[in-house]
């Protein structure tokens, strides 16, 4: 995304590509949840757990860098709502922990995160905090709100056709998945696009360092989730391959 001579318009063009590939690696890597044993399925829902958390730490970190105006507006209003607007109860950690304690997740087990995954996100945090503050909007503004959606929408599609899921649909709790996989964050990340928009029409300038930090949040994400598939999902669906293997055989 960083080819030279980079317009606002070609910035554009080449996120959607982004976005576009990133749907269908999405696409490839959900779709053994549908059939993961429970434990597992358990374990990568933990993980996802983290970026949640230390997500709004980073946005609050980006907002209290950015400049007064629109985008810096827009992004402390979705900070305001991951935190509840007030009410911890509403916090979106907690009503993800909420999600997970009702597929049967053991409260000491959410706090086992993936070493290889605390690397990924504390250089996220470490890159926002001494990058440009222009690298930072591609990082976790763009990255958090136009990314993230796209892979939770995938999640959720192919994570409720799992046996165990659809068996206990009626006391799980989906408040998480209304919120981030329906209308709302849709609309997120439309007001999102439009606002770092204004922000590059505002000042071209920033245009090479935005790209470089969604570059960069494209990286950690799908880096993110291959630890997390690696870890939990890999082993399961090369078990099950041998095992098909073997009954052909015979």
């Amino acid at each position: 995304m960083t080819q030279a001579p980079l317009t606002r318009d070609r910035f554009w063009q080449l996120a959607d590509a982004a976005k576009e590939r990133t749907e269908a690696i999405a696409a490839a890597k959900m779709k053994p949840l549908s059939e993961l044993p429970i434990e597992a399925l358990r374990d990568v829902c933990v993980q996802y757990r983290f970026f949640t958390i230390d997500y709004i730490t980073d946005l609050a970190l980006l907002v209290a860098r950015l400049p007064f105006g629109g985008l810096r507006s827009l992004l402390s209003e979705i900070l305001a709502e991951e935190l509840g607007e007030g009410d911890p109860a509403k916090a979106h950690p907690d009503v993800y922990d909420r999600f997970l304690l009702s597929i049967g997740v053991a409260p000491e087990a959410l706090e086992r995160q993936l070493p290889a995954n605390v690397e990924v996100l504390q250089g996220l945090t470490r890159d926002l905090a001494t990058q440009s503050v222009a690298s930072g909007v591609g990082l976790r503004g763009m990255g958090g709100e136009c990314l993230c959606q796209t892979y939770l929408a995938v999640m959720f599609e192919h994570m409720r056709q799992n046996p165990y899921m659809r068996e206990h649909a009626d006391v799980i709790d989906w408040d998480f998945w209304t919120i981030h996989t329906g209308e709302e964050d849709i609309i997120h990340g439309e007001l999102t696009r439009a606002a770092i928009d204004n922000y590059l029409r505002a000042d071209p300038d920033v245009l090479p360092e935005l790209a470089r930090g969604y570059d960069r949040s494209i990286v950690a994400w799908n880096q993110f989730w291959e630890n997390i598939f690696s870890a939990y999902v890999d082993p399961h669906v090369h078990a099950r391959e041998r095992h098909l293997e073997r009954e052909t055989v015979q």
